[in-house]
């Protein structure tokens, strides 16, 4: 698997090999920590920490590897705005 990442400002696309990456570093590499991943997920910041780890016997759970893998490929934009409707819809 390969992250990608496009800037905005040019249309420079930069591909860097995640197949090997543990979801914490994963997560943390994408601009994701555990607070801002709980808020968009839903979740207790504790929770996140245990998924990240994968402490279950599943491993960590599809809809948090969907999150990271989705948040690896937005722009700042999208970012920006997913976090925004996020805030509006917490008030």
């Amino acid at each position: 698997m390969a992250s990608i990442y496009c800037d905005e400002s040019s249309e420079t696309v930069r591909v860097q090999d995640m197949d090997n990456e543990p979801w914490q570093k994963r997560a943390k590499l994408a601009g994701l920590n555990q607070k801002t991943l709980a808020k968009l997920l839903g979740v207790a910041e504790n929770t996140v920490s245990k998924q990240l780890r994968g402490i279950w016997a599943t491993g960590t759970p599809q809809y948090v590897k969907t999150m990271i893998y989705a948040w690896e490929r937005m722009t700042p934009t999208a970012k920006q705005e997913i976090l925004d409707l996020v805030e509006k819809a917490d008030n």
